[in-house]
C-alpha cells in the first residue's frame, strides 16, 4: 500500500489531462449541428461525436457536428430542463427551443421528460415522441425488454443506447487485510468489518445511485432492502453527492468497497492497469441482484435541428456505434482513443463483436427479473434515505456499532435480521434499528411503511401532494419534505432506543 498512493496519484494525473487532449482535435464545425446535453464523460462525447460526424458525411455527404451541453449528471439536467420549463410557462413563452436531445442516463429519469410538467397540459412534456418508426425499432430491438426493463418506450419517447448495471468495486489489499471473501452481492456492504470501510454515495445527487438503490429494493424485498441500505450507511466512510466518488476512493485505499454503475468500475480498473497497476481492484456486477438498465436518449419538445437530432439517434443504434461500447481502440471497428467499457443494447452485437469485446459479459442471458418489483418504492427513496441516513449520521453510527459489538451478534456473514437471533435484547435491538415509521393517512388511518403494500396510496397522497388539502405541511412546503420530517423524527427515536439498550 506504501507505494500505491503515489503510482494512484500518477494516474489520476493523466486522466485529468483528458480534456486538454481531447481538445486538440475539435469537430469541424462547418455544417449542421445538433445540440446535445448528457451526463456522458468527455472520453463519450469525443468518441461518438467524432464517429457521427463520419458517419453523417458518408451516409448523407455532408458535414455535420454536435454541440455538446454538460450541466452535471441526469438529476441535474432533469431540474435544469424542469425550471426552463417553469420559466416558460411563467412567461407564456413556447417550452424548449435550444437544445436537441438529452443522452444518456437513466430510463426512469427519461420517463420523467416525458410526462406533462404541469397538470391538464399535455403539451408541456419535455420530449416528444422520436418518429422513428415500429419496423426500425423491431429491427434494432426484436424484443422489447430485458429481464423486466424496457429496451424503448412503449409510447416512443425514449430510445435506449446502451445499457447499465450495477455492482460493486472493491480494494483488493482492503479485502486481504480484512480478511473478508471477494464480494459475489449486495450483502457484503452491511459486513460488521467494514465499519467506516465502504464508499457510498447521496441517491438525492445522482439517478444512477438511487437506481442501484432500486435493484437492491427489487431483489432483496423492501424490508430486507432497505435494512442493508441502512447497514450500508452506517459502514460509510462518508456520503458523497457523486457516483463517480466511489470508484476513485476505493483505488486510492479510502474505502474498501462501494457499490458502482457498471462502466464507471471497469473504466477505473482499466485506468489503473493502464498506469502499470493490476490487481488493485475489481469490479463485478451484484450476482442475480442487479436491474439491467438502458441508458436512453431523447428528442426535445421545440428542438432547433428536429431531423438531424433524429439522425443522431439513428447512427446511435448502427451496428458501427454500437461497437463502440465495447470494442478497444485499434480494432478497426472500435474507437479511436478511448476504451469506452460500455454495453451494447442491440442483442444481436454480442454475437458479432464475440471475444473482441472488452468485457465478455452478455447481459441479454445473463439478466434476471427483478423478484420482488414494486413500481411505488423508487419514490421513496430520496426522501426516507435522507431521513435515515442524512439527517443523523452519528446517531446511526452509534446505533449500529452497539447492534454489532453485542456479545450475542452473530459472527456469520451476510444479512442478519432480528428474526434470525435468537437473544431477546438483540432481537429488540434490531427491530428498532430496521423499523420504518407510521405516516398518517385520512380518516384517523396509519400506513405503516414496513408494509410494501400501502406505498401506492402513500406516495399519491404523500409524495405527489394528494393530502395538500389536510393541512398536514405548510402550504409553502411540500408532501416529500413533510413526510422526510416525519420520518427523520421517528429515525432519531429509534437510533436512541438502540444505544439505550
Amino acid at each position: 500500500m506504501k507505494h500505491f498512493s503515489t503510482v494512484f496519484f500518477i494516474a489520476l494525473s493523466a486522466l485529468l489531462l483528458v480534456p486538454a487532449f481531447l481538445r486538440s482535435k475539435p469537430l469541424s464545425q462547418d455544417g449542421p449541428g445538433v445540440v446535445v446535453m448528457t451526463p456522458h464523460n468527455e472520453q463519450i462525447r469525443f468518441e461518438l461525436g467524432q464517429r457521427f460526424a463520419d458517419w453523417h458525411q458518408r451516409e448523407f455527404g455532408t458535414d455535420a457536428h454536435i454541440a455538446w451541453s454538460t450541466p452535471g449528471g441526469t438529476s441535474e439536467i432533469r431540474k435544469l430542463l424542469q425550471s426552463q420549463w417553469k420559466a416558460a410557462a411563467s412567461a407564456g413563452s413556447p417550452y424548449g427551443g435550444d437544445i436537441d436531445l438529452v443522452f444518456g442516463g437513466g430510463s426512469y429519469e427519461h420517463g420523467v421528460f416525458a410526462k406533462p410538467s404541469f397538470a391538464n397540459d399535455q403539451d408541456s412534456t419535455i420530449s416528444v415522441p422520436h418518429g422513428i418508426s415500429q419496423d426500425e425499432l423491431s429491427e434494432w430491438f426484436p424484443t422489447p425488454t430485458i429481464a423486466d426493463g424496457r429496451l424503448y418506450d412503449e409510447d416512443d419517447f425514449w430510445i435506449g443506447t446502451a445499457l447499465s448495471s450495477f455492482g460493486l468495486i472493491w480494494n483488493e489489499d482492503e479485502f486481504e487485510q480484512l480478511e473478508l471473501e471477494r464480494p459475489m452481492n449486495w450483502s457484503i456492504l452491511a459486513h460488521p468489518k467494514l465499519m467506516g470501510r465502504v464508499a457510498f454515495v447521496n441517491p438525492a445527487m445522482s439517478g444512477s445511485v438511487t437506481t442501484a438503490l432500486q435493484s437492491i429494493l427489487d431483489h432483496l424485498g423492501w424490508r430486507r432492502g432497505w435494512a442493508l441500505i441502512r447497514r450500508a450507511s452506517a459502514n460509510a466512510r462518508s456520503v458523497s453527492g457523486s457516483s463517480s466518488r466511489v470508484p476513485g476512493d476505493v483505488a486510492a485505499g479510502e474505502a474498501a468497497v462501494g457499490p458502482c454503475i457498471d462502466f464507471y468500475g471497469r473504466a477505473q480498473v482499466a485506468a489503473l492497469e493502464a498506469a502499470g497497476v493490476k490487481g488493485r481492484i475489481a469490479y463485478r456486477d451484484a450476482a442475480g441482484q442487479t436491474v439491467v438498465d438502458a441508458d436512453p436518449i431523447s428528442l426535445l419538445r421545440g428542438a432547433p435541428n428536429p431531423d438531424l437530432a433524429r439522425r443522431f439517434i439513428r447512427f446511435c443504434l448502427t451496428s458501427e456505434a454500437q461497437s463502440l461500447w465495447q470494442l478497444p481502440p485499434g480494432d478497426p471497428d472500435g474507437p479511436e482513443r478511448f476504451a469506452l467499457r460500455r454495453l451494447p443494447i442491440r442483442a444481436e452485437v454480442y454475437a458479432e463483436l464475440g471475444d473482441r469485446m472488452l468485457d465478455r459479459v452478455d447481459p441479454f442471458s445473463e439478466a434476471k427479473p427483478a423478484a420482488y418489483p414494486n413500481r411505488a418504492a423508487r419514490s421513496f427513496i430520496v426522501p426516507l434515505f435522507s431521513a435515515m441516513a442524512m439527517d443523523h449520521r452519528n446517531e446511526l453510527r452509534d446505533a449500529w456499532r452497539a447492534i454489532i459489538q453485542h456479545p450475542s451478534f452473530p459472527k456469520s456473514e451476510g444479512l442478519i435480521m432480528a428474526e434470525e437471533v435468537e437473544d431477546p435484547e438483540l432481537r429488540a435491538m434490531l427491530e428498532a434499528f430496521d423499523s420504518l415509521p407510521p405516516i398518517p393517512m385520512p380518516n384517523g388511518k396509519t400506513a405503516d411503511l414496513n408494509d410494501p403494500e400501502v406505498l401506492a396510496e402513500v406516495k399519491s397522497g404523500w409524495l405527489r401532494d394528494g393530502f395538500q388539502s389536510k393541512g398536514w405541511w405548510d402550504p409553502e412546503s411540500s408532501g416529500t419534505m413533510a413526510l422526510q420530517g416525519r420520518a427523520s423524527s421517528f429515525f432519531l427515536s429509534q437510533y436512541r432506543k438502540v444505544t439505550q439498550h
